[in-house]
């Protein structure tokens, strides 16, 4: 697979490929979307919204943090969206949903926290994308962005394809532009295999924020 092939992938999986890159992802993936999902620390009874979950590899993990948590994942991808689907099925604790972020189908203030997870690289325009973010939470709610840092992706030949990469300090301030606030950002250092086989010394961001209780004029 090309760059280029593998980055068409890694925005909207589909077919075989989509598969295999996926199962990919949840794997390399796997010591961001624990604390990306450690940091969401949701409250019994909480609605979640993910965005971009990919087919959900680690969900179980989600779940189990408290009790009678209600799951939206929403993807942009409909091959992830029904295996997903397949893959939970009988959970009555998630639902999955295909569509596009700036257009999803769900209602202002309805969920409790949202996570996105290496998926900020696709949102451009980006404030639009975060104000979207900000409708769907409810007053208080609690966003977490998971996402490696500019130095560690820039420099990278899929990265050249459609992808846009951010310092932790600048989604902050986009965040904040947004009418976020409290946005503390915790970073960590990573070695892994890349998709195409090269080490990769990466600095994973997780970046926490909050929705104002009361709304800001």
């Amino acid at each position: 697979m090309t760059p280029q092939q593998l980055a068409a992938q890694l925005r909207h999986p589909n077919g075989e490929d989509g598969n295999k890159v996926a199962d990919n992802m949840d794997e390399r993936n796997r010591p961001v979307i624990l604390a990306a999902y450690q940091a969401l620390a949701p409250a019994n009874g909480d609605r979640i919204l993910e965005v971009g979950p990919g087919s959900a590899g680690h969900l179980p993990r989600l779940l189990a943090q408290a009790n009678n948590l209600h799951y939206t994942g929403l993807d942009a991808s409909r091959d992830m969206v029904l295996r997903a689907r397949e893959r939970y099925l009988g959970e009555t604790r998630a639902a999955f949903i295909h569509g596009e972020l700036t257009q999803a189908p769900l209602a202002p203030a309805s969920t409790d926290r949202i996570v996105a997870i290496n998926v900020v690289y696709f949102w451009q325009p980006l404030l639009p994308a975060l104000q979207v973010l900000n409708l769907l939470l409810r007053p208080g709610g609690t966003l977490v962005l998971g996402f490696r840092d500019h130095n560690s992706m820039a420099s990278l030949a899929v990265f050249k394809h459609g992808f846009y990469t951010y310092h932790g300090p600048e989604l902050q301030q986009a965040l904040e532009q947004t009418h976020f606030t409290n946005t503390p950002l915790h970073t960590f250092a990573e070695d892994s295999v890349d998709v195409l086989g090269d080490t990769m010394h990466k600095q994973s961001v997780i970046l926490t924020a909050r929705k104002p209780q009361e709304a800001t004029p």
